[in-house]
Order: C-alpha cells, then structure tokens, then sequence
C-alpha cells in the first residue's frame, strides 16, 4: 500500500472545501476524513480520520489500521457491518460549569407552542391531565417568552449542562430555530466565551431515582416525552440528533438495561458507538430501518 495515497481532507489537496464529519467517538462534527489521492480524492471511509478535538477526544483511525482490519479493501458502500468496533476508553469530559437551576425553575412553564401541541394530542395518546402534568414536571420542560420550548439537559447530580431551545409549530412540526441557553449566557457574559458545556443526556436526570428501571433512548427530545407518556414504566432519554450518542455520554449508563431506537438510517452509527461500550447490557431496535430515511417511532403513531 501506498503510503502517502492517503492524506487528511484539506483545500490544498482536493482543491475543494474541506466537509467534516460526525466523529464516531465523541458525536461532535469534529471529524476530517482520509482522501484517496488516487482515486479523485475520494473518502476513504467515513470513520477514517481524525478528530479535531484533540485533548477532550483523541479518535485517529487510520488508513493502515483500516487495511489491517479489512484486508480486502472492500468499497465502503459494500460494508453492511460496523468497521471500527475497538474498545476505547471514553474521553475525559471538559470541566463542567453548572447553570443555575434557578434558570430552569423559572422557565418551567406550558406556555411553549410545543406543550400545547403535546395537550391537543393528550386523547389520541389516552393520557390525562394528571399524566401531563406529571411528566411536564418530570422533565422540567421550560418555555421562552417567544414559545419555543426549551428542553433542559440535567445530569444524575441534578447540575444543569444547557439548555435546547427549539420551535415548534401547533401540528407539533419544528419551525427551524433552535439554539442553547448556554450560547444566550455567553452573550451575557455569565460563561466564557470558549465554554462548551460537556452534553449529557435529554432526562438524564431520572436515573438518579430509578435505578432499576429499563432505558430507552431515541434521538429527538419531542419523541422520548411522546414516548414517556404512552410507555412511562421506561426511563426515555434523548441524543439531541443522530450525532448526540457519544461514547463520554453513555457513562451514565454503565449497569443498566439499555433499549435503542435510532431513527430510520442511523441505527449503524448508534451501534458502532454502542459496540466500543462496556458494562451496559443493550439491545438496538431495527424495526425503523423498513422506513424512510430520519423516520421515528413517533412518525409510526401517526402523530
């Protein structure tokens, strides 16, 4: 094999702007690819090469462990299994600094569009009052002055990463807007400007008082609150997208019984991360791959 066949994506040598990837370690879209100098500047493949983020990640699959893996060099598009399944210690979390709970206390509210989609749907879902409000509370759903909802990222310590903020129109369909209520407390001065808060996940918070309990995960916040009103005997925890499920994220479940249920197209990705895992007895849900691409469970209800 040639050596220098294969380079980091950059603008000097494919002449073109450089596309980072989601890195398959740390869920952030840090990731630059291998090119193939010889065939066009093609990727190698998407889990092949670096991630930007160094001190806090660390992944670098190259090309010659790639070739040691896969001898017969297949064409990615052939691979019908995950390629890179090493074990790998999850990275050091950036220090963490708390956002006041008092934030989240006094956001609390059903006032956003997205709630009161969730109440219009409460029969269709044959849920009362008491369920809503049980779960309104449960997960400490806040809303802007605007309406959107925002959908507060607490870990088992009860600290408080960020905040989602997401719109939502009255057919419970998103807007487009979404931000994080740590990026508004930059502006405010109240963080610094490089913090990025360490993400955890939508709800994380519940497995402090329900230790023996099954988790499921999904990706979209509206669906694991979807979700826990019609299933609420599970724990339903949120990526915050496709890229959300990171190996530093799944600490938090070490010991537990874990379902996943990707949306449709994201199910390898999800397993490659979960495969690098140990400690967690997990089982990921295929059903959604029968459907079209970024089709969720709440898409199956009709919803």
């Amino acid at each position: 094999m040639n050596n220098h066949r294969y380079t980091l994506e950059s603008p000097r040598v494919t002449g073109r702007r450089q596309q980072k990837t989601v890195c398959p370690q740390c869920g952030r879209k840090s990731l630059v690819r291998y090119v193939d100098t010889e065939n066009l500047c093609q990727y190698l493949h998407d889990a092949v090469g670096k991630c930007d983020h160094e001190n806090s990640c660390g992944y670098h699959y190259k090309p010659s462990e790639f070739f040691h893996d896969h001898p017969l060099h297949l064409p990615k598009a052939d691979y019908d299994i995950p390629i890179h399944h090493k074990r790998i210690d999850p990275p050091r979390p950036e220090p963490l600094i708390a956002i006041d709970m008092d934030y989240v206390q006094k956001s609390c509210s059903t006032v956003s569009t997205f709630w009161k989609w969730i109440t219009s749907i409460a029969t269709q879902l044959e849920v009362n009052s008491e369920a809503l409000k049980r779960i309104h509370k449960a997960y400490y759903i806040g809303a802007t002055k605007g309406g959107s909802v925002i959908f507060w990222q607490i870990d088992e310590q009860l600290q408080v990463h960020t905040g989602h903020i997401m719109s939502y129109n009255l057919q419970g369909h998103r807007n487009g807007y979404q931000n994080w209520t740590h990026c508004f407390l930059k502006e405010r001065n109240q963080l610094p400007d490089f913090y990025q808060p360490p993400k955890c996940f939508f709800g994380q918070h519940l497995l402090r008082e329900r230790a023996d309990d099954t988790v499921a995960i999904v990706e979209s916040e509206k669906t694991a609150i979807v979700m826990a009103l019609v299933q609420p005997q599970l724990i339903w925890l949120a990526t915050a997208g496709c890229g959300g499920l990171s190996l530093q994220k799944t600490t938090c479940l070490k010991g537990r019984h874990v379902l996943l249920f990707p949306d449709s197209g994201c199910m390898e990705k999800w397993r490659t991360q979960m495969q690098q895992t140990t400690g967690i007895d997990w089982r990921i849900s295929t059903h959604l791959e029968r459907y079209p691409p970024n089709t969720d469970i709440v898409d199956l209800l009709g919803l």
